[in-house]
């Protein structure tokens, strides 16, 4: 019998669901669970909290819930765990790598420079440790600067020239850590001492050292793709595909955030679909998101993930599409989120089975 344990945060929420097109929920664990138990899987539902560390895992099967926190604190520890876990033997879905690349542009651009098809690489991103790494970008504008772990277009900047480079890069980095205010309020204070002692005495610049390691955010600075109205949110669900086309918001560069989502014309739907299909020959995984853009000649890959996607595009949808015998067929229907999510993982684990 297949041992699978699902791991919830500690309000025993699981990824997202948003099944009235307007806020976030969680997921339906039970129905989830339901659903492996009468594919009689040995299921287990605990919180991250709540799992024996002692036990060995070897050969588990994992799903795991992971977190948008700012700080991405609670991230890092699920990184850590999931790592753990995975060295272990259990196989953890998504896999450590996979999970990196969640809520980190940075990570996910690594990814991305590895893909073999061209076509997904039409983006070209530098990768910044912080703000004071990112002046020596060098590439030409206009560019797009994103804080690594941005999402719903905040921490986006497009920028035309070098000055206007200088002061997004900034603004994009800009990280505050402090204990408490009182904490904070020190920090400032210092810094600027150290900002009045270097004007004061220009001749012990190598002495006092400015921003030589300032707290920032990491940075990804991409060529500009001109004549993108808007995206194409794509999710791939165990060989079902599910597209929604979303609008840049009024008088801006971004799409991200928008909330203005519509059907994709027919006529657009195969183009689509065809590149979105790229991408998961690429990654194997049998849940992907991704945004696409399309400047009227060509498609790219804006960003893409494979853990804690939004989910409007299922839910919304009247209609999926199956690549089948070299062709797309289309079939009629609503899609349940829940069950094509156990649907899509209980394939994959009976390949991962398979392969072994």
């Amino acid at each position: 019998m297949k041992k699978l344990i699902i791991l919830t945060d500690e309000y025993s929420a699981f990824l997202v669901s948003k099944a009235d097109f307007r806020n976030f929920t969680s997921m339906d664990v039970q129905k989830i669970s339901k659903w492996f138990m009468d594919k009689d899987y040995d299921v287990r539902v605990c919180k991250f909290s709540g799992l024996d560390l002692t036990i060995d895992y070897s050969g588990y099967y994992f799903l795991y819930q992971t977190s948008e926190a700012p700080g991405a604190f609670y991230k890092r520890y699920v990184e850590d765990l999931v790592y753990f876990l995975e060295k272990q033997g259990a196989f953890m879905m998504p896999c450590h790598e996979y999970l990196k690349a969640h809520h980190n542009k940075v990570f996910m651009e690594f990814m991305r420079m590895r893909f073999s098809d061209n076509a997904l690489k039409t983006i070209k991103s530098s990768c910044y440790g912080s703000w004071v790494d990112a002046l020596t970008y060098d590439k030409g504008f206009p560019a797009v600067i994103k804080h690594a772990s941005s999402s719903a277009g905040a921490g986006v900047y497009l920028a035309h020239n070098r000055k206007e480079y200088k002061k997004y890069i900034k603004k994009a980095g800009r990280t505050i850590i402090a204990s408490g205010v009182r904490n904070l309020a020190i920090t400032s204070f210092k810094n600027l001492v150290k900002k009045i002692i270097k004007f004061l005495y220009p001749s012990r610049k190598g002495y006092v050292q400015l921003d030589t390691s300032p707290v920032s955010s990491a940075l990804v600075v991409q060529n500009f793709i001109p004549g993108l109205s808007g995206d194409y949110k794509v999710l791939y669900f165990g060989g079902k595909f599910y597209c929604m086309y979303r609008k840049n918001r009024r008088n801006d560069f971004r799409a991200s955030g928008s909330g203005m989502f519509f059907q994709v014309p027919d006529s657009e739907l195969i183009g689509v679909l065809d590149f979105a299909r790229k991408l998961t020959l690429e990654i194997d995984f049998p849940i992907i998101g991704m945004d696409i853009g399309f400047d009227g000649k060509y498609y790219h890959l804006i960003e893409f993930q494979m853990i804690d996607i939004g989910t409007s595009a299922l839910q919304r949808s009247k209609f999926w599409h199956e690549y089948q015998n070299d062709k797309w067929v289309r079939f009629e229907g609503n899609s349940d989120l829940e069950e094509e999510f156990s649907r899509s993982f209980d394939l994959f684990i009976n390949r991962l089975q398979n392969k072994a």
